[in-house]
C-alpha cells in the first residue's frame, strides 16, 4: 500500500484528551477553573475543560475507586502526567494561597522545576517548568537561587 509508507515513523502528534476520575464533576470543574483559569471546551458538555494549548481535560464522575497513581520500583506513588506551565513560582503560590494540597518545589536540574499537587478527589498531578529552556540563563539562575537558596 503506497499511502501506508508515509505513516512510518512517529505518527503520534500530541495528547488531545486526558480523563480524570472525580466524585462530583460540577465541584471539580469549579475547582479547576478557580485554581488554573481553565475554560469549558464545549458548551454542550460542562465537564470538559480546555488547557491553554487546546488539549481537553475530561472530568468523569465515578462511583468506583479513584486512584490515578501507581508505585514506581522504589515504591514512590507516581502521577500519570505532568502539566507544563510558565511562571511556576506564581502557580505554586496561587495554589498554596487557595489551600490546595501541594508538595514542595523541586529543582530537577535539566528537567526543570516541578511540584506535585492533588485535586479534591486525591488525584495526584505534577507541574513542570523547564526554566532553563524558557527563561534566560540569568533569569533561570536567579529564580533557582530565590526558590532553593534564599538569603537571610
Amino acid at each position: 500500500m503506497e499511502g501506508s509508507r508515509e505513516m512510518l515513523g512517529n505518527v503520534l502528534r500530541s495528547i488531545c484528551s486526558v480523563y480524570v476520575p472525580v466524585r462530583n464533576a460540577a465541584r471539580s470543574v469549579a475547582w479547576w477553573q478557580r485554581n488554573f483559569g481553565l475554560e469549558l471546551a464545549v458548551p454542550q458538555n460542562p465537564t470538559i475543560l480546555k488547557l491553554a494549548e487546546g488539549q481537553w481535560l475530561h472530568l468523569i464522575e465515578t462511583g468506583g475507586e479513584i486512584d490515578n497513581q501507581f508505585p514506581d520500583k522504589s515504591g514512590y506513588a507516581m502521577f500519570r502526567f505532568t502539566f507544563e506551565v510558565r511562571g511556576i513560582e506564581h502557580v505554586y503560590e496561587r495554589l498554596q494561597s487557595n489551600g490546595v494540597r501541594t508538595e514542595e518545589l523541586k529543582d530537577r536540574d535539566w528537567c526543570g522545576i516541578n511540584f506535585v499537587f492533588y485535586d479534591p478527589d486525591g488525584n495526584k498531578f505534577d507541574v513542570n517548568e523547564a526554566v532553563r529552556a524558557h527563561r534566560t540563563p540569568e533569569e533561570a539562575e536567579a529564580l533557582i537561587a530565590r526558590l532553593f537558596h534564599p538569603v537571610g
